[in-house]
């Protein structure tokens, strides 16, 4: 695997053409800051042009309307429409869990209707499921009890006037997951999180993904609380749900794919790793100094050994002459 690690390193270094530029940005370039900007350059422009790289503007995002909302003959949300997918979508992605992951027994399915990426604004629909009997500290509080809180790192929310409880609690259907109620929230990405540049879709979802509290009083009047999990259902419909959001690592990853297809089919022409130097020989540079300075220390010391010996032998040359006997 060295000879592959090798060859992949030395297309990343050819960033213009292989088109792979943030691996090189991220590992053997960091300490060139002017070069890494250039790669990143090189290789976000070339992996967009294939279709690789993430897109800020999503479809319908720039007008805040997710690619799968429906929506009115005026612009605005079909709310009954809205209702009747986002419920069938949430159940459809929580039957697969037989408990819930936290003592309440209820899950969260978490959608956003709207989303305008300039502006930072959204709608959030929140709703809850109940996915088994409560336990622990929340065994015996009727469902109908628990508060729900929403914080965000990087937004703020109010609840929409009009939002609170809009569907639920539904009766109990054997077979069918129980909406205990239902959330619609307005909020707004802030503006230092959304600092002016382009944010990719991983970053615009974690703005936007909240942190869930349930909480509720019990029989003995104390409060308890529970964090319950977002990712179980999050983004079914609407916003987000008919993009894919692929990792730094996966980017770099298909674009390697590609340029070693290219290579196998000639399009582009293999360089045969080891023969050039493509990057600045800092590492060589610092060793062929200390090398010169060991050379000279050692070549300095032998020089000084060396007229040591003679001077020696000079002395004792003499001194063996001056003590024999004359005849």
């Amino acid at each position: 695997m060295i000879w592959h690690r090798t060859l992949v390193a030395s297309l990343l270094a050819m960033g213009a053409q292989a088109g792979i530029g943030d691996m090189v940005a991220e590992g053997m370039m960091r300490g060139s800051p002017s070069v890494e900007r250039r790669l990143q350059e090189i290789a976000k422009a070339n992996i967009l042009s294939r279709g690789y790289m993430e897109i800020r503007q999503a479809p319908g995002l720039s007008t805040g309307i997710g690619s799968n909302t429906p929506v009115n003959p005026d612009g605005t949300v079909d709310m009954e429409r809205w209702n009747e997918e986002v419920n069938q979508a949430c159940r459809d992605s929580l039957e697969t869990l037989n408990v819930a992951s936290n003592p309440s027994g209820a899950c969260i399915c978490y959608n956003l209707p709207v989303l305008n990426n300039v502006t930072g604004t959204f709608e959030a629909d929140l709703r809850l499921f109940q996915i088994s009997p409560p336990t622990g500290d929340f065994q015996g509080i009727p469902q109908e009890q628990i508060n729900v809180a929403l914080s965000y790192n990087g937004a703020s929310v109010a609840e929409k006037e009009g939002g609170a409880a809009r569907q639920g609690p539904e009766p109990a259907e054997e077979g069918r997951l129980r909406l205990l109620r239902s959330f619609l929230f307005v909020g707004r990405i802030n503006n230092d999180a959304m600092g002016g540049e382009e944010i990719p879709m991983a970053q615009l979802q974690a703005l936007v993904m909240p942190i869930v509290t349930l909480s509720a009083v019990n029989a003995d009047g104390q409060t308890v609380a529970t964090n319950v999990s977002v990712n179980e259902a999050a983004f079914v419909s609407g916003v987000f749900s008919q993009e894919v959001v692929m990792s730094t690592f996966r980017l770099a990853e298909l674009a390697v794919e590609e340029e070693v297809a290219r290579l196998k089919n000639g399009t582009t022409a293999f360089v045969l790793p080891g023969v050039q130097l493509l990057i600045f020989p800092i590492g060589l540079i610092i060793t062929s100094i200390w090398l010169v300075i060991g050379v000279a220390a050692y070549g300095m010391g032998t020089y000084a050994r060396y007229n040591f010996r003679e001077s020696h032998r000079r002395m004792v040359a003499k001194t063996q002459k001056g003590t024999m006997a004359r005849f």
